[in-house]
């Protein structure tokens, strides 16, 4: 028997072939997190689920990770349906015995298993001025017998009777008085910010900052969550995001996070011209150092070859030695000029000789010749 246990009325009915369900319904969880200081902000929009938006598996993880990495509070937005029973489970129990600070900040709908996950008497929760709540009995799906049917209807009045509780710890009420108030009907109940701040629900409602019309005329929960994801979406298109925050952060723009978009698109468009005109000016310059760099390299090697040359001249070393001692002054100049400086000079040598025999008279000529007469 596969079953599913949603606190919303949007079921996914598993099919016995779990390969195709992994094929069809998986997705990547690519939560949206920035760290600023110790305050790691999360945004938790969509559906909680293993195969739907957020994946509290998933992000558990990267929640601990986090907080090993020194983070002190979670500050989460939302703008949620809800989704499956035990996903919200686990995410509550978790920040249930965290020692992070935990804050929620409804931006748009907390319906069905995502408002139950705000229940915790522990943490903090703020709502814009035109969010609403909703909260409503367990649905879920079941296949099998009688008695599977009816022990899945055991089960779900035992996760609904856990949520009653949840709900009425919060609120600092009885439990009795949530039931009457919220479940017995099976009808979905919505509240206002200031409706479910009255309850104890929430704690502060924020006024400015993200203006979101509120809807009107909807009561199905799934219309007003994707009411409330096109105005956030359009309110970014316009005003700052935290990525826009940064980006104007690290490129050092100088402007406030309340400036429109387009201003800051401005601003880069400026930034962009300026950088094209410095790109032209540094490629100038890049050509005339390059230039310089093969002049410089022409009087060097013009250096080396006229002090070869020369050594050559002088018969210090010989045609067969170019290229060695050429290698050598490419490699340090002074010193080859030092070595060249020290060898003889061959002619000057053999000139030394002929004088020292112009100077003696011809002494080693009369000698030879006393020697060859002897022989006779």
């Amino acid at each position: 028997m596969l079953q599913c246990l949603r606190g919303c009325c949007l079921c996914v009915y598993f099919a016995k072939n779990k390969r195709m369900i992994d094929l069809i319904y998986m997705r990547d969880n690519d939560f949206l997190i920035e760290e600023k200081g110790t305050t790691a902000e999360v945004y938790l929009y969509g559906s909680i689920g293993e195969y739907l938006d957020i994946d509290t598996n998933k992000l558990i993880y990267e929640l601990e990770r986090l907080r090993k990495r020194g983070i002190k509070n979670y500050l989460f937005y939302v703008n949620s349906d809800g989704g499956e029973v035990l996903q919200g489970y686990t995410l509550f129990n978790y920040l249930d015995r965290t020692e992070v600070g935990v804050t929620f900040v409804v931006d748009g709908v907390a319906a069905s298993m995502m408002a139950m996950l705000l229940t915790n008497p522990k943490h903090r929760v703020k709502a814009a001025k035109h969010a609403k709540f909703m909260y409503h009995r367990i649905h879920g799906y079941v296949s099998g017998n009688s008695t599977e049917v009816r022990a899945h209807a055991d089960m779900m009045d035992t996760f609904e009777a856990s949520l009653i509780e949840m709900m009425a710890t919060r609120m600092k009420v009885d439990v009795s008085e949530v039931k009457e108030k919220f479940f017995n009907d099976g009808i979905d109940h919505w509240l206002s910010a200031e409706e479910a701040k009255e309850l104890g629900l929430v704690d502060e409602i924020l006024v400015g900052g993200r203006v979101i019309q509120e809807p009107k005329n909807l009561n199905d929960k799934r219309e007003v969550f994707n009411y409330y994801k096109n105005q956030i979406i359009n309110l970014k298109k316009t005003k700052m995001t935290p990525e826009k925050e940064k980006n104007i952060y690290a490129l050092a723009l100088g402007m406030s996070q309340d400036e429109d978009e387009s201003k800051i698109i401005g601003r880069l468009q400026n930034l962009v011209s300026e950088n094209g005109k410095l790109s032209a000016t540094v490629q100038s310059k890049d050509k005339e150092i390059e230039t310089l760099k093969a002049e410089l390299q022409s009087f060097r090697d013009e250096k080396v070859t006229n002090m070869i040359n020369e050594a050559i001249a002088d018969k210090k070393i010989g045609e067969d030695e170019r290229e060695t001692y050429t290698v050598l002054a490419e490699k340090d100049f002074e010193a080859t000029k030092k070595v060249l400086s020290k060898l003889p000079v061959v002619d000057r040598l053999v000139n030394r000789i002929d004088d020292d025999q112009s100077k003696s008279g011809g002494v080693w000529e009369k000698r030879q010749k006393e020697i060859e007469e002897g022989n006779k």
